[in-house]
């Protein structure tokens, strides 16, 4: 009984140490993860649940030189319902991230509707490896706590415009 009450003791803590890891995980996102968060101006009037259109969040990754790609990318397909997370990895410069901010910053209606963010600490992507499908889904995490108000989610390149 002396080594049985042991294991379940040991396997008690080793789950509540996982469960504070996990927790440490969804929550330690800081705002410091954010390069820009644009704030909404005003109360908007898109409505979402059912008896709506779908609202989608996209998720919009580049390389290094990606910056007006992917602008031009998130102009092609923005619309107000929708939620934008920019995305330039690791191989981009601090400035080149700053730069798609201040892009990103200088459209009214982006600045009105406060719906897009541009990563400020970059996931390392390696495009024939998993960090491609680990960058991902920490932008899904990323969204679900910024705005958990979408039904889909599209993933994008800045090299599919």
């Amino acid at each position: 009984m002396g080594a049985e009450k042991k294991w379940l003791y040991a396997l008690f803590c080793a789950a509540f140490v996982s469960f504070l890891i996990f927790l440490s995980s969804i929550s330690g996102f800081s705002s410091s993860y954010y390069a820009f968060s644009l704030q909404r101006r005003f109360a908007t009037p898109v409505n979402h649940g059912p008896g709506h259109p779908p609202a989608f969040a996209y998720y919009i990754s580049g390389g290094g030189g990606d910056s007006d790609r992917i602008f031009r990318l998130l102009l092609a397909v923005y619309h107000p319902r929708n939620r934008y997370l920019l995305h330039i990895g690791t191989d981009g410069s601090e400035e080149e991230r700053w730069k798609l901010g201040m892009l990103v910053k200088s459209v009214p209606v982006i600045q009105a509707f406060g719906n897009v963010d541009v990563v400020g600490k970059p996931d390392p992507v390696t495009y024939m490896g998993s960090t491609n499908i680990a960058a991902m889904l920490r932008a899904v995490s990323i969204l679900l706590k910024v705005d958990g108000g979408w039904d889909w989610f599209v993933n994008l390149s800045a090299s599919d415009y």
